[in-house]
């Protein structure tokens, strides 16, 4: 069983702890102050291919955006509530709050979908079509570029987990389109592969 796969069949506590114990815990705030207007860049670790993913993230949707984070407690980003991951890392964290949302989670917020199919999956098909990158994603890639398998375990158990129509897998992200860095038939090849994976589970 692969890391991803043994993620898989934790909860989204579960989860989260085992990031902490694999990169150890984050001590300060995301943003440096309450007016959540200011990242706190001095615990980033982009160089090393790792996000921070807001753990309140089951209750409230993009809490590293100022706009969202200050209409949410402040504890939201205390360093307690944030995470390390790489990009496969995150999309387990996301599955599993599609899986299960928190109860008191904020109303007429859809947690968890935004995340999956506006960035991470974007994100992951342009990386495995061959996507390369000249800054700091370099190191990105390099994190999940060998576990293209993983990242179909992933999608197998979102598409047995939810309804979202196949239209939504099939995606280019949007600022590798937008600053003419890719084009979305570069991933024709795992667009066709993820449609056949679909197609299997949907009529099975």
């Amino acid at each position: 069983m692969t890391e991803i796969e043994k993620m898989l069949t934790f909860n989204y506590e579960e989860c989260c702890d085992y990031l902490k114990v694999k990169y150890g815990v984050i001590k300060k705030n995301y943003f440096t102050s309450p007016l959540c207007k200011y990242p706190n860049n001095s615990i980033k670790r982009g160089k090393e291919g790792l996000f921070i993913h807001h753990i309140d993230e089951d209750k409230a949707i993009m809490l590293s955006e100022s706009e969202y984070a200050i209409k949410n407690p402040f504890e939201y980003q205390h360093g307690n509530r944030l995470v390390y991951c790489n990009l496969l890392e995150h999309l387990v964290l996301h599955i599993k709050i599609v899986e299960n949302p928190h109860p008191d989670k904020n109303k007429d917020e859809d947690v968890g979908v935004g995340g999956i199919f506006n960035y991470i999956i974007p994100e992951l098909n342009d990386i495995y079509s061959g996507i390369e990158y000249s800054n700091w994603k370099i190191a990105v890639i390099d994190s999940v570029i060998d576990f293209k398998k993983d990242y179909f375990k992933c999608l197998e158990y979102l598409m047995k987990i939810s309804d979202i129509d196949l239209k939504y897998y099939l995606s280019s992200f949007v600022y590798n389109l937008l600053y003419k860095k890719w084009k979305k038939e570069n991933n024709k090849k795992i667009f066709k592969e993820i449609t056949q994976l679909y197609s299997d589970i949907k009529n099975n």
